[in-house]
């Protein structure tokens, strides 16, 4: 683990910190997911309505666990699946999850990655992290540290540089419970 990786990890366990870092298509915002101050922190860099909701990524499913409602822990296996591709799958949230990270919905989008960077981050913070891409609402996801740093000089905490995983666009989403392709990969 390098030291960037648990001074990230420190600023969002710590401090509500937000940090940028590098997933498998894109960089992405992140903080903890049960920070209210994080959350809202990053919605006003992306200047994204709430309503949206964000996602939650994680480097094993224990990490994810305390997001998912009790109906929803039947649904699990969808997690373990290997795909060509990076999959966020829905899954009914519990009730204490933040409707800063659901928005409007009832569901909580949720993967499993296998970027090392992002598996890294998690495993250092020993939890789920929000991920959402690091833009502003409308404009076009950085894709590397430096244009990150020259689009939010002084908004973040952190930016873990490294490269995405080269994956060309986001990862599909699929609702676990009825396997509805909500955004195709």
């Amino acid at each position: 683990m390098t030291f960037s990786t648990r001074k990230a990890a420190e600023w969002i366990n710590f401090h509500d910190g937000v940090i940028a870092y590098p997933t498998e298509a894109v960089y992405g915002f992140g903080c903890h997911p049960e920070s209210k101050i994080g959350l809202m922190r990053i919605l006003q860099m992306k200047q994204r309505e709430w309503q949206k909701g964000m996602l939650l990524v994680g480097s094993k499913i224990e990490q994810v666990i305390p997001y998912i409602s009790i109906e929803g822990l039947a649904q699990l296996d969808c997690l373990k699946e290997k795909r060509d591709y990076p999959v966020t799958w829905l899954l009914p949230a519990d009730s204490h999850v933040s409707p800063l990270l659901t928005g409007i919905h009832k569901k909580i989008a949720i993967r499993i990655s296998q970027h090392p960077n992002v598996k890294a981050l998690c495993e250092a913070a020993d939890s789920a992290l929000v991920s959402t891409s690091a833009n502003r609402a409308g404009q076009q996801p950085a894709l590397h540290a430096h244009q990150v740093r020259s689009q939010f000089p002084y908004e973040l905490d952190q930016v873990i540089a490294g490269n995405v995983g080269g994956y060309s666009k986001p990862s599909a989403i699929i609702d676990a419970e009825t396997q509805a392709i909500i955004r195709a990969y």
